[in-house]
């Protein structure tokens, strides 16, 4: 393990026990230096076109590794390379994209005296590059042997380093030592530098520490700050805590808002996340395209066509350009919710798709038993030059299997296996199995379980049950449902099954067996739950629950309606 090589950690260590800016602002600032240093003094003509020496502007787009390349062999082909300056910038541009680390050494090498911005470059370039934190703190102590001093910078990296495994015990004392030097050196209050702390201690699972740094100056705290400890109590999963800290927060960003929506979606918790997203509305804050399609997402999920719709209606109040992202989410929304139609129009007129945005389409398509539109989209979407992956043979065998098609999904099958060398997985022999099931194929589906590569679940064996109760098949079924049985014993449906196919047969008594079966080892059943929505609101219901605040007037009326229904003879058969 790395050990800093001075006698600055004394003692801090112990005082700190007793008692997240992010990467893009901590360069800012050293970033402007870079600002038009490949343009030489007025008296000397540029090294380089006007469009390579843009790329050292700090607002210009991040270049490519190409275009640093480029740049570097002008500098060198100029006779500029002696120049310390220009060897700085080309090592700040390699630290901010993905770059081998072996060049990024190579032109921190032939800088002959080394400043602290070229160390700080060199350290992100470590941090980024995931290396082990022992690297970027070697360099942390030849530059203080260097007689260097660093900068909030210098640490914001550093302790970024140490973030990136944080887990591993190692890196928590490595990340200790650099907070030791943090207070020593007095940045303990620079926020950039607070922010990554708070960081590093929320990656190491230690919450209270994050606390602690947080609490130390928390009037200094900006909203990067708050946002960094809201974002470590998501992490962590202690939404209730995020969420009394985002009501306590003095100031809220789209990060803040963004933070807090994903925290409850992360966790189960869709409401209250579409309810935080309303507020946001109100708030006039302009959300981003990470909280419009995760919500997109939620609405598919739930099937909560109000509330795709009221994003949807945000996303063109708003102008935000249709992106891929955008409408991909979108068309899975409608099409989940229902819409089919207007999914297809969506995806019609998209200027610009992926192969998921493709995959869902296809996959609506055969949901919503269009089965010939479907297959046509995935012969389009082959002739368009995409490479299918696993989840559009899933669209098209489903397709197959909704449809009855049989021959058509053996195909496909085969076109997967042979042409595409995709592995069947579950997924894949479930569509299969159906398929063959719903045809009456039950013992060509039992023979492709049997063939599987992988273990079936039992899902795949109550699929074959059904089928046998659909097509008659007592014998088989019984035999399927005691193997379901025995695979999962705990789970009530697959009794009920079983108990499904006697009645049909009416053997009563085989019935009242697997009922007291079922009593005998005490199932427990999971309780059902269903969504509704109903004037701009989400209502959650449970079986059995009389928590809700119009339960009452609930169970009048179901009550009401189960007395109509027996009038009427509708009688629902229940085994």
């Amino acid at each position: 393990m790395a050990v800093i090589d001075d006698t600055l950690t004394g003692g801090v260590l112990v005082s700190f026990k007793n008692k997240h800016v992010t990467e893009k602002e901590a360069l800012q600032c050293d970033s402007r230096r870079t600002t038009n240093l490949f343009m030489l003094s007025n008296k000397t003509k540029p090294i380089l076109s006007n469009s390579q020496a843009s790329i050292f502007h700090y607002r210009a787009p991040r270049p490519s590794l190409k275009q640093i390349k480029q740049t570097h062999a002008n500098v060198v082909v100029w006779g500029h390379a002696r120049f310390t300056v220009h060897l700085l910038s080309l090592l700040s541009l390699s630290s901010t994209v993905p770059f081998p680390l072996r060049y990024s050494l190579s032109l921190f090498s032939s800088i002959p005296f080394p400043t602290v911005f070229a160390f700080n470059s060199l350290i992100r370039c470590h941090a980024k590059a995931n290396s082990s934190p022992s690297l970027s703190l070697s360099l942390y102590s030849a530059m203080r042997r260097r007689f260097l001093n660093p900068n909030q910078h210098t640490f914001t990296f550093l302790l970024h380093a140490c973030s990136k495994n944080a887990k591993i015990n190692v890196n928590n004392k490595l990340g200790l030592q650099v907070h030791a030097h943090v207070i020593k050196l007095g940045y303990a209050c620079h926020v950039f530098v607070r922010n990554a702390l708070i960081h590093l201690y929320f990656e190491c699972c230690d919450a209270d520490s994050s606390q602690r740094v947080f609490e130390e100056d928390a009037l200094c705290s900006d909203v990067v700050t708050w946002n960094s400890m809201l974002a470590g109590a998501v992490r962590n999963g202690d939404v209730r805590i995020a969420e009394k800290m985002f009501d306590e927060m003095p100031e809220r960003d789209v990060v803040s808002w963004s933070t807090m929506i994903m925290g409850y979606v992360q966790n189960g918790l869709f409401e209250d996340g579409l309810e935080c997203f309303r507020d946001m509305r109100k708030k006039r804050v302009r959300p981003n395209e990470a909280i419009l399609v995760t919500l997109l997402s939620v609405s598919a999920q739930l099937g909560l066509l109000c509330c795709g719709r009221f994003i949807h209606s945000t996303i063109e109040a708003l102008r935000f350009p249709m992106t891929v992202h955008i409408g991909t989410a979108l068309v899975d929304m409608y099409a989940k919710c229902g819409c089919i139609e207007k999914a297809r129009i969506l995806f019609d007129g998209m200027a610009k798709k992926d192969v998921w945005t493709w995959n869902v389409m296809i996959c609506a398509l055969a949901s919503h038993d269009c089965a010939k539109e479907a297959l046509a989209l995935f012969d389009r979407f082959i002739d368009e030059g995409f490479r299918p992956v696993n989840v559009t043979f899933v669209g098209v065998l489903n397709a197959c299997s909704r449809a009855g098609l049989v021959g058509a999904g053996k195909h496909y099958f085969k076109l997967m296996v042979d042409c595409y060398g995709i592995p069947p997985e579950m997924e894949h022999y479930g569509c299969m199995v159906d398929l063959l099931a719903r045809a009456g194929l039950v013992d060509e589906a039992v023979k492709l379980i049997e063939g599987m590569t992988i273990a079936p679940d039992p899902v795949m064996w109550a699929m074959l049950l059904d089928a046998c109760k659909l097509h008659g098949f007592v014998e088989m079924g019984e035999k399927i449902g005691k193997k379901l049985i025995e695979l999962d014993p705990t789970h009530d449906g697959h009794y009920v099954q079983l108990a499904g196919i006697y009645a049909k047969v009416k053997k009563w008594e085989d019935v009242v067996r697997i009922r007291e079966l079922m009593s005998e080892r005490i199932v427990d059943k999971v309780a059902g739950w269903s969504l509704i929505e109903l004037q701009g609101r989400v209502h959650r219901f449970v079986a059995g629950d009389r928590e809700h605040e119009c339960s009452s007037d609930i169970y009048k009326m179901l009550e009401t309606i189960g007395l109509r229904t027996t009038e009427a003879g509708l009688l629902t058969e229940t085994f």
